[in-house]
């Protein structure tokens, strides 16, 4: 009987441990549900020639040190789906600060972006000197692809450029190869929706290009993507950033992938 009664004892504590591990779990749930009545943003600055850039939210600046802004994230990670809890409605205010300060010398936008709350934002800086803009696309996120999948997206912040289309290149020499239109026709400030991709290749070698959408003609760098696991189920985003007719530090790019989720 004394055997019986440890045993039971002993059931009684494992019972306790997995009811309490439950009860944590749970907490953990809730302390990370997001709050419904905050917006979220994402800044990507690509504006060639553009130094460091200060970020204010409502006269607040939440970029602790300064984000580049002629190729700069923040937040700085683009391997997570990081994004800043923002006010709805708030006024952005993106400007070139005095050295050693945190006030504006240079501003370059002003104003609000039509954020709402419960919504995820990248907010973009294209275009340089005199021209540079400042534009706000919502993330809408899609459901999480099959394993060996990926959901990407194509955003245009090239200045001074035609629509563009983003071609997934998969090949083994240059007579053996696949080119899959995968992304059409996105002009300037525009983001098209995300597309489900497989994560690898059939063959050798994996890249992404962009052409012009109406001449077929290939413009800027090739992207090279990794194609280990660590995009499986995830959805990113690729940019083209620089100028259509650029040069040196202003010729045309693919920045990316950013994970959005």
């Amino acid at each position: 009987m004394l055997a019986i009664n440890k045993k039971n004892i002993v059931l009684g504590a494992v019972a306790l441990l997995l009811l309490a591990a439950c009860k944590k779990a749970d907490l953990r749930i809730i302390e990370y549900n997001l709050p419904k009545d905050k917006a979220f943003a994402r800044f990507v600055l690509l504006s060639p020639g553009t130094p460091a850039v200060m970020i204010k939210v409502n006269d607040a600046k939440i970029n602790g040190g300064f984000t580049t802004g002629s190729l700069g994230i923040f937040p700085t990670s683009s391997i997570a789906a990081d994004y800043a809890a923002i006010e709805s409605n708030s006024t952005f205010r993106l400007s070139l600060a005095n050295t050693g300060t945190a006030n504006d010398s240079v501003l370059i936008f002003s104003g609000k972006l039509g954020i709402e709350a419960g919504k995820n934002y990248t907010v973009l800086l294209a275009d340089t000197a005199a021209d540079r803009t400042v534009f706000a696309l919502e993330d809408v996120l899609p459901a999480r692809p099959d394993s060996g999948y990926m959901n990407i997206r194509f955003v245009n912040a090239m200045a001074k450029t035609e629509p563009l289309s983003l071609i997934r290149v998969d090949s083994a020499s240059a007579t053996v190869v696949t080119r899959d239109t995968i992304i059409k026709n996105i002009a300037f400030k525009q983001a098209s929706n995300f597309v489900r991709v497989p994560i690898s290749s059939n063959n050798a070698f994996l890249r992404y290009r962009m052409i012009i959408s109406a001449t077929g003609m290939q413009i800027g760098s090739t992207l090279t993507p990794t194609t280990s696991s660590f995009l499986n189920y995830r959805s990113g985003t690729i940019y083209a950033g620089g100028f259509g007719n650029g040069t040196l530090t202003t010729s045309p790019f693919l920045f990316g992938i950013h994970i959005n989720k």
